[in-house]
């Protein structure tokens, strides 16, 4: 049977879909007026918003699916909170439909005479829970925000306007929030930039049939025990600050001089923003003096592109990349796998090596899927050249599939984690029986 674009179930069905989010489950606030105006009994009524910052960033990098979750188990521990702490009585709802703002309405019977006061308090407990529960997300950079408001009744206004004013007033609060704690953040990141107080850890990148170390990532680390000890975390509020450029730079040198040490004939990998590969210290002569000083040539270099949405003139780009690769650097696409690890960003650079994202090694032992997908990147491979790398192996089941399917090099926590180390051959501790 045809529906019409009348018929009364598709218009039931599209407009429930565009009042409550499918993800979370949870309404916009704009479904729930008449609950409002009920909790309100006339009088006045608690309005908190709750904001994760920097999760565009997140679904940028990681994909949709991953900021969508963030966002369902955000839901889920607010609810959870209201029905064990405040028996059910608060209302959660986003701002609007595929939003990352929760609107959180506490009606007057939760609210005492100082109403502010007793709002203050359920804000805060809200706030408390889901900062928690992003702190354990392992996504350095993410933040919470919050503000929080009383709506007094006017009944000679309109309600669902004083609703509306109100949440645009916590908005507000919460973006003071968020700008106070970027500057902040700027500060600090500034302060570490003046210091150089970068340093780098590496992990072995290693052959998985012979178990010899090819070569070592390096990974910065801000100072220790700070929200800037992570890469992720530093490099989320240098781009918030516009600082990325020098950030990149300190993190290249860093990296250099710390791998002074390496063996020798083993090669380094550095991340690299696209954006600051125009840098003339790392081109022409200027290059081969800098790296001679920490015991380096062009050939042991290999320069891991990451971020490559940020290129914007494919073709400028490419003519930069042919200058480093004359000089004889080698250069690795990272994240394979992902939104933008595009075919153009491979035609253009020419990469020797293709680092296969966690994403498509985790679980590959026991998924088919994935394990077409990385045969298909490994025939990818021979057709231009590059060899493939397998990121993020942690269990002895992912490395023998990777090892079935002939992925000639990998890295991760099972092979090594990040040390100031340069292991040349990596022996596993024999299996448990």
């Amino acid at each position: 049977m045809e529906f019409s674009r009348k018929d009364p179930l598709n218009e039931i069905v599209a407009l429930r879909a565009s009042l409550f989010d499918a993800n979370t489950r949870l309404p916009s606030y704009g479904a729930c007026f008449e609950r409002l105006k009920t909790m309100a009994e006339d009088r006045f009524l608690g309005v908190v918003l709750l904001q994760i910052s920097d999760l565009e960033r997140l679904e940028s990098v990681f994909g949709f699916e991953r900021y969508e979750s963030i966002l369902k188990q955000a839901a889920f521990h607010i609810q959870d909170l209201n029905d064990r702490e405040f028996g059910g009585r608060l209302l959660v709802s986003q701002r609007g439909i595929f939003d990352d703002q929760f609107c959180v309405f506490a009606p007057y019977a939760l609210l005492s005479d100082g109403a502010l006061m007793s709002l203050e308090r359920i804000a805060r407990r809200l706030y408390g829970t889901l900062e928690g529960e992003l702190a354990g997300a392992d996504l350095p950079g993410l933040t919470l925000n919050m503000g929080y408001s009383v709506l007094h009744y006017n009944p000679f206004l309109r309600f669902e306007r004083q609703v509306h004013r109100a949440i645009e007033e916590t908005a507000a609060l919460a973006q003071r929030q968020e700008e106070t704690e970027l500057m902040l953040h700027e500060l600090e990141l500034r302060q570490i930039l003046a210091r150089k107080a970068i340093a780098s850890v590496f992990q072995p990148i290693v052959d998985l049939q012979t178990m010899e170390v090819l070569g070592y990532e390096a990974l910065a680390r801000g100072p220790s025990g700070t929200p800037y000890e992570w890469p992720e975390a530093l490099f989320t509020f240098a781009r918030q600050s516009r600082l990325s450029r020098q950030l990149d730079n300190l993190c290249k040198w860093a990296a250099l001089s710390a791998a002074a040490g390496k063996p020798p004939g083993t090669k380094v990998f550095i991340n690299t923003l696209p954006t600051t590969l125009d840098d003339p210290d790392f081109k022409g002569e200027a290059a081969r003096e800098s790296l001679a000083r920490h015991g380096l040539t062009p050939r042991e270099v290999v320069w891991e592109l990451t971020e490559r949405h940020a290129i914007e003139d494919y073709d400028a780009f490419r003519a930069v990349m042919e200058e480093y690769t004359a000089q004889g650097f080698e250069v690795a696409l990272d994240d394979l796998g992902t939104g933008y690890s595009s075919i153009q960003t491979i035609t253009h650079v020419r990469p020797l090596y293709l680092k296969v994202d966690v994403s498509l090694v985790k679980g590959i032992h026991q998924n088919l899927l994935k394990q077409e997908l990385v045969s298909s990147l490994l025939i990818l491979g021979r057709n231009i050249n590059a060899q493939l790398i397998a990121e993020g192996i942690e269990t002895r089941g992912e490395l023998e599939t990777l090892r079935k399917l002939k992925v000639p090099y990998g890295q991760g926590y099972l092979l090594a984690r990040p040390s100031f180390a340069f292991p040349t051959r990596i022996e596993l501790p024999s299996p448990i029986p």
